[in-house]
């Protein structure tokens, strides 16, 4: 995850944020996702676990396509989204932005094969 902040591509869909690093990951899968919403944003730990939550399902759902033309031994992503809103979003909300970050994640992965 670290590696993310250091080397990895920006990604910014306001009040989301993704950091994305091409790397090798210990499971033969196309994406890894970690999920950060800050405690000073929103200091009770159900309002940061709900947006998380939110955000772990737009995912699931944006993923499929994303990994669609992929095979097992190509490039591998990993990827961390950071909530930096002052507000809970909506679900169709959180679709939205993780879509936008999708579509900017799939172009760069397009653009680096």
């Amino acid at each position: 995850m670290e590696l993310a902040f250091e080397k990895g591509i920006k990604i910014k869909a306001f009040p989301l944020f993704a950091r994305a690093v091409q790397t090798k990951l210990p499971h033969d899968v196309p994406f890894q996702a970690a999920f950060s919403v800050g405690k000073k944003r929103f200091r009770r730990a159900v309002d940061r676990n709900r947006i998380k939550r939110l955000m772990r399902e737009a995912w699931r759902m944006e993923k499929v396509d994303l990994a669609k033309n992929w095979k097992p031994g190509s490039t591998q992503w990993a990827v961390v989204f950071i909530f930096v809103g002052n507000e809970i979003p909506s679900f169709s909300d959180c679709q939205q932005l993780i879509q936008r970050a999708a579509n900017r994640l799939a172009s760069e992965m397009t653009s680096g094969e």
